[in-house]
C-alpha cells in the first residue's frame, strides 16, 4: 500500500501538471514562447533548489543529463500535439500510455514487478486510452504526437525516478535536473526568435507563464519524492489522475467538447491507475 504521504504528494502533482498544461494549450499567441517562459520559471525553481540543497552526486549526473534529452523530445512532441489537436485528446492519450510504459520498464530496470491487481489496472489504462484515442474525428498528427509525447512521459519518468534512488535526495537531484530540463529549450526559443521579439511575443502572460513553470517543475519534484517512498510504477500511475483534471479544465476554462466517450475513458483511465496504486 503507498503511503498516505505519497498518496497526497502524487495527486498534488497531478492537479499541478493539468494546470501547467492548460496554460500552453489556452494560449492564443506563439506556444515556442510560452514554453520558453515556462522553461525560465523552471530553471528558476531549479536555481532555488541548488542554492539550499547543493550539487547532487557524481553517479546522479548521467541520469540528470539523459533526462534532458528526453525532455527535449517531449516539449517539442507536446507542443506540436496542442497545436494539431484538442487539448483533452492529446493530453489524455499522452498520460494514459505512460503507466503501462513506466511498469514495464521498472520491471526491466528496477525489478519492480507488478501484482494481479496492478496487472489489471494497467489493462484498464489501456481501454480508456482506446476509448479516448481511437475518435475518427481526431487529427492523425494530434494522435502520433500525442503516443511520441507518452512514450517520453515514460522515458524520463524512469530515468529521473532512478536518478533520484541513486542521488538519495530528490532536492539537489530535483535542482540541477530542472535547470538541465528547462534551460536549453528556453536559450533555444530566445535565440530563434532574438530577444526583442521574444520579449515583445511574451509580453502580457510572462508573468503566468514563469509562475506555471516553477510550478512544473515543483509537481514533478512531488513525483519523485514519492517515488523514494514507493514503488516507482504505481506512483507514476496515480499521476494520471491529470487525465481528470485535464479534462475538466480543458471543458470549462477552453470550452473544448469533451463527449461522453472521452468522459468515459478518461474514468477508466483514472481507474486503472487508482487500481494500480492502491494494490499490493
Amino acid at each position: 500500500m503507498i503511503p498516505a504521504s505519497a498518496l497526497a504528494a502524487t495527486l498534488l502533482s497531478a492537479l499541478i501538471h493539468a494546470g501547467w498544461n492548460l496554460f500552453l494549450k489556452g494560449s492564443a499567441g506563439d506556444r515556442l514562447v510560452d514554453l520558453a517562459v515556462l522553461g525560465l520559471g523552471g530553471s528558476l525553481f531549479g536555481v532555488v533548489l541548488i542554492t539550499i540543497f547543493g550539487a547532487p552526486v557524481a553517479g546522479a549526473w548521467p541520469f540528470i543529463l539523459a533526462s534532458s534529452a528526453i525532455h527535449l523530445v517531449y516539449w517539442t512532441a507536446l507542443t506540436k500535439g496542442y497545436a494539431a489537436g484538442d487539448m483533452s485528446h492529446v493530453y489524455t492519450i499522452a498520460r494514459g500510455i505512460a503507466p503501462a510504459l513506466v511498469t514495464l520498464g521498472a520491471v526491466i530496470f528496477a525489478a519492480e514487478v507488478p501484482g494481479v491487481g496492478q496487472g489489471l489496472g494497467v489493462a484498464a489504462i489501456s481501454i480508456g486510452v482506446m476509448l479516448v484515442g481511437v475518435n475518427r474525428h481526431a487529427p492523425l498528427a494530434a494522435t502520433a504526437w500525442a503516443l511520441l509525447t507518452g512514450a517520453m512521459i515514460a522515458g524520463y519518468s524512469l530515468v529521473d525516478a532512478m536518478g533520484a534512488r541513486v542521488n538519495g535526495d530528490v532536492f539537489s537531484y530535483k535542482g540541477w535536473g530542472a535547470v538541465f530540463t528547462f534551460l536549453p529549450i528556453s536559450l533555444f526559443v530566445i535565440a530563434r526568435r532574438g530577444p526583442a521579439g521574444f520579449a515583445a511575443a511574451a509580453a502580457g502572460r510572462w508573468r503566468q507563464g514563469v509562475f506555471a513553470g516553477a510550478l512544473s517543475s515543483a509537481g514533478f519534484m512531488l513525483v519523485l519524492w514519492a517515488q523514494l517512498r514507493a514503488p516507482i510504477g504505481p506512483i507514476t500511475a496515480l499521476r494520471e489522475t491529470s487525465v481528470l483534471f485535464g479534462a475538466a479544465l480543458a471543458a470549462l476554462l477552453l470550452k473544448e467538447r469533451v463527449t461522453p466517450r472521452r468522459w468515459a475513458g478518461a474514468l477508466v483511465v483514472c481507474a486503472g491507475a487508482m487500481l494500480i496504486g492502491f494494490s499490493g
